[in-house]
């Protein structure tokens, strides 16, 4: 009960009562039960994992492919709730010229093979120390 209480509160408008009649409030409480619940429902018909409050991020594939296309591709197949970033790929497959292996995966990308990037393809590289 305890923990409904506090998925409730997460609403600001259930921080506190500013509501004057009873009614009002219940309905307030109403409107975040239906909205906490929409999400969960969307979420698991989108296929995607509960947020995890605790635990990292899942773990990684063996990269078994020969070609560095088909490690991409098989990155992108064992999380494909997650929008990868150009510099996030590189990392794991340890390339040391991140702008040219952007470059490979913006081609990769208008060619069709690739449609699982994100935004950030072309960010700023990252700080190395």
């Amino acid at each position: 009960m305890e923990r409904t209480f506090a998925w409730l509160v997460r609403y600001r408008r259930l921080a506190r009562i500013y509501e004057r009649k009873p009614a009002h409030h219940e309905a307030m409480i109403w409107w975040a039960t239906v909205h906490q619940m929409t999400r969960r429902l969307t979420r698991e018909l989108a296929g995607l994992p509960s947020p995890s409050r605790w635990s990292g991020p899942p773990p990684l594939p063996v990269l078994s492919s020969p070609d560095r296309r088909g490690k991409v591709l098989q990155l992108l197949a064992a999380q494909p709730w997650r929008v990868w970033r150009g510099s996030e790929l590189a990392a794991i497959l340890k390339i040391e010229n991140v702008n040219s292996f952007r470059v490979q995966l913006s081609q990769w990308s208008h060619q069709g093979y690739i449609n699982k990037l994100g935004p950030a393809l072309y960010g700023p590289t990252p700080a190395s120390t």
